[in-house]
Protein backbone atom coordinates (compact mmCIF):
# COMPACT_ATOMS: atom_id res chain seq x y z
CA UNK A 1 0.00 0.00 0.00
CA UNK A 2 1.23 3.33 -1.00
CA UNK A 3 -0.52 6.77 1.24
CA UNK A 4 -0.11 10.23 0.18
CA UNK A 5 -0.02 12.92 3.34
CA UNK A 6 0.57 17.07 3.17
CA UNK A 7 2.71 17.68 5.28
CA UNK A 8 3.38 21.70 5.44
CA UNK A 9 2.12 22.07 2.06
CA UNK A 10 4.56 19.37 0.30
CA UNK A 11 2.94 16.15 -0.99
CA UNK A 12 4.40 13.23 0.70
CA UNK A 13 4.46 9.75 -0.40
CA UNK A 14 4.93 6.79 1.73
CA UNK A 15 5.20 2.93 1.58
CA UNK A 16 4.41 1.02 4.55
CA UNK A 17 8.10 0.69 5.20
CA UNK A 18 7.92 4.14 6.20
CA UNK A 19 9.94 5.60 3.25
CA UNK A 20 8.89 8.37 1.60
CA UNK A 21 9.61 10.80 -1.25
CA UNK A 22 8.25 14.04 -2.48
CA UNK A 23 5.43 14.55 -4.75
CA UNK A 24 5.44 17.94 -6.99
CA UNK A 25 2.44 19.31 -8.91
CA UNK A 26 4.40 19.84 -12.20
CA UNK A 27 7.31 18.17 -14.35
CA UNK A 28 10.65 18.45 -14.14
CA UNK A 29 10.31 20.79 -10.49
CA UNK A 30 12.93 21.17 -7.86
CA UNK A 31 11.78 18.97 -4.77
CA UNK A 32 9.94 16.33 -6.09
CA UNK A 33 8.58 13.82 -8.93
CA UNK A 34 5.37 14.49 -10.75
CA UNK A 35 2.58 12.01 -10.97
CA UNK A 36 3.82 11.48 -14.77
CA UNK A 37 7.40 11.26 -13.65
CA UNK A 38 6.44 8.36 -10.61
CA UNK A 39 4.62 6.46 -13.59
CA UNK A 40 7.28 6.37 -15.93
CA UNK A 41 9.31 5.67 -13.07
CA UNK A 42 7.69 2.56 -11.69
CA UNK A 43 7.37 1.06 -15.31
CA UNK A 44 10.80 1.34 -15.67
CA UNK A 45 11.19 -0.04 -11.96
CA UNK A 46 9.24 -3.15 -12.79
CA UNK A 47 11.06 -3.40 -15.97
CA UNK A 48 14.37 -3.75 -14.51
CA UNK A 49 13.33 -5.90 -11.54
CA UNK A 50 11.65 -8.08 -14.52
CA UNK A 51 15.00 -8.03 -16.12
CA UNK A 52 17.06 -8.98 -13.06
CA UNK A 53 15.14 -11.75 -11.85
CA UNK A 54 15.08 -13.22 -14.94
CA UNK A 55 18.41 -13.14 -15.34
CA UNK A 56 18.80 -14.62 -12.18
CA UNK A 57 17.02 -17.47 -12.85
CA UNK A 58 18.86 -18.64 -15.67
CA UNK A 59 22.65 -18.19 -14.03
CA UNK A 60 23.40 -15.28 -16.08
CA UNK A 61 26.53 -12.92 -14.26
CA UNK A 62 26.58 -9.41 -15.89
CA UNK A 63 27.20 -6.54 -14.28
CA UNK A 64 24.56 -4.74 -12.84
CA UNK A 65 25.59 -1.10 -13.21
CA UNK A 66 25.27 -1.75 -17.02
CA UNK A 67 21.43 -2.05 -17.15
CA UNK A 68 20.19 1.32 -18.01
CA UNK A 69 16.01 2.09 -18.73
CA UNK A 70 14.58 5.29 -19.67
CA UNK A 71 11.09 5.57 -19.80
CA UNK A 72 8.77 8.37 -21.51
CA UNK A 73 4.83 8.71 -21.71
CA UNK A 74 3.51 10.40 -24.57
CA UNK A 75 -0.32 11.96 -24.12
CA UNK A 76 -3.08 10.96 -25.90
CA UNK A 77 -3.53 13.68 -28.98
CA UNK A 78 -7.38 13.41 -28.19
CA UNK A 79 -7.41 15.41 -25.25
CA UNK A 80 -8.55 12.80 -23.04
CA UNK A 81 -6.36 12.99 -20.08
CA UNK A 82 -4.39 9.93 -19.84
CA UNK A 83 -1.15 8.59 -21.55
CA UNK A 84 -1.59 6.99 -25.07
CA UNK A 85 2.00 5.27 -25.28
CA UNK A 86 5.01 4.53 -23.34
CA UNK A 87 8.97 3.97 -24.55
CA UNK A 88 10.85 2.26 -22.91
CA UNK A 89 14.71 2.24 -23.87
CA UNK A 90 16.49 -0.62 -22.28
CA UNK A 91 20.58 -1.10 -22.37
CA UNK A 92 21.59 -4.32 -21.72
CA UNK A 93 24.41 -5.99 -20.79
CA UNK A 94 26.89 -5.84 -23.78
CA UNK A 95 28.06 -9.56 -22.68
CA UNK A 96 24.46 -10.74 -23.46
CA UNK A 97 24.35 -12.62 -26.74
CA UNK A 98 21.86 -11.30 -29.16
CA UNK A 99 19.03 -14.15 -29.29
CA UNK A 100 19.36 -13.76 -25.43
CA UNK A 101 18.50 -10.26 -25.49
CA UNK A 102 15.35 -10.75 -27.61
CA UNK A 103 13.93 -13.69 -25.33
CA UNK A 104 14.89 -11.60 -22.52
CA UNK A 105 12.59 -8.59 -23.55
CA UNK A 106 10.29 -10.64 -24.66
CA UNK A 107 9.63 -12.29 -21.68
CA UNK A 108 9.94 -9.24 -19.93
CA UNK A 109 6.91 -7.67 -22.02
CA UNK A 110 5.20 -11.01 -20.13
CA UNK A 111 6.50 -10.52 -16.75
CA UNK A 112 5.94 -6.93 -15.99
CA UNK A 113 3.33 -6.02 -13.71
CA UNK A 114 3.24 -2.36 -14.19
CA UNK A 115 3.35 -2.79 -18.32
CA UNK A 116 0.54 -5.66 -18.15
CA UNK A 117 -1.84 -3.40 -16.52
CA UNK A 118 -1.25 -0.03 -18.34
CA UNK A 119 -1.77 -2.56 -21.20
CA UNK A 120 -5.11 -3.10 -20.20
CA UNK A 121 -7.93 -1.35 -18.84
CA UNK A 122 -7.92 -1.45 -15.03
CA UNK A 123 -10.50 -0.16 -12.56
CA UNK A 124 -9.36 2.42 -10.52
CA UNK A 125 -12.24 3.67 -7.66
CA UNK A 126 -12.13 6.37 -5.79
CA UNK A 127 -13.61 5.91 -2.18
CA UNK A 128 -14.30 8.47 0.33
CA UNK A 129 -13.64 7.50 3.94
CA UNK A 130 -14.22 9.64 7.30
CA UNK A 131 -11.65 8.79 9.33
CA UNK A 132 -7.73 9.62 9.11
CA UNK A 133 -5.46 7.34 6.92
CA UNK A 134 -2.81 6.16 8.86
CA UNK A 135 0.99 6.74 7.11
CA UNK A 136 3.83 5.76 8.87
CA UNK A 137 4.67 9.76 9.68
CA UNK A 138 1.46 9.28 11.42
CA UNK A 139 0.91 5.88 13.14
Amino acid sequence: MTTLQIVEGQDRIFNEAGFQIAGNHGPNLEGGLSPRELLEASLALCVSISLQKIMAYDGVEYDKSSIHIEVSSVKAEDKSNKFSHFNVLVSLPPTLEPAYKEKLKSVVERACTIGNTLKSEAVVELIEVNESIKTSSNA
